[in-house]
Order: structure tokens, then C-alpha cells, then sequence
């Protein structure tokens, strides 16, 4: 790897970690939900000051070339953000289910109260 591509690569990364550090600063990203993102700008930081590292876990992990090992690596994160997302999304959906149904009796009761207001 040459210099200037390193050099670029440690401001691409930075630069994306000082944005999303910014949008959690500003509340407009929840913490919990960016702790993925954040190992994974720590480990793409690693990678880029020690590029020795990829190369020696493809072959710790039996990989033949390191690139490959980053595509795979790549592959796992996006999976693991996916399911991340899905089990959040799943959260939500039960949350609203029972936030409807919890208004929808309310609104039952308020009529009901509201006839008997009415027939007095």
C-alpha cells in the first residue's frame, strides 16, 4: 500500500467517524445503534495503519489472499448490520402494534364516556 493511499484512506476514515461522532452529538443517530459502525471504523483504522494485519489473519484463518479475507470480513459485517437492523425493526413493529391497540381502547372509552355524557 502506498503512502498516499494510506494517507487517504486514514482521512476517509476519520473524516467518517467525525461525521457520525457528530450526528450522535446532535442526537440525530442513537448510540446503540452505531456501536457497529464504530468497531467497525476502529478495525478499518487498524487495517490501514497495519496493513500486515489483514495479510496475517487470511492466514490465520486459511485464506489464500488477504483481500479475499477483507471481501468475506465485509460480507459478515453487512450481514450482522442486517440482522442488527431486522431485530430493531421487529422491536418497532411490536412497539407500534401495541401502541395501536393501546389508543384504539382509549378511543373506545372516550366514546363510551362521551355517550354518557351525552345521555345525562
Amino acid at each position: 500500500m502506498t503512502g498516499r493511499l494510506r494517507i487517504l484512506l486514514v482521512l476517509l476514515v476519520a473524516v467518517g467517524s467525525w461525521a457520525g461522532v457528530r450526528m450522535i452529538h446532535r442526537r440525530k443517530l442513537n448510540l446503540s445503534y452505531s456501536l457497529l459502525w464504530i468497531v467497525l471504523a476502529l478495525v478499518l483504522m487498524v487495517f490501514v495503519l497495519f496493513p500486515d494485519t489483514v495479510a496475517w489473519l487470511a492466514a490465520a484463518v486459511g485464506i489464500d489472499l488477504p483481500l479475499n479475507a477483507l471481501f468475506t470480513g465485509f460480507c459478515f459485517f453487512a450481514l450482522a448490520m442486517m440482522f442488527y437492523l431486522t431485530c430493531i425493526v421487529s422491536r418497532l413493529n411490536e412497539q407500534n402494534r401495541t401502541l395501536t391497540q393501546a389508543l384504539a381502547l382509549m378511543d373506545k372509552r372516550l366514546r363510551e364516556l362521551e355517550a354518557d355524557e351525552a345521555d345525562k
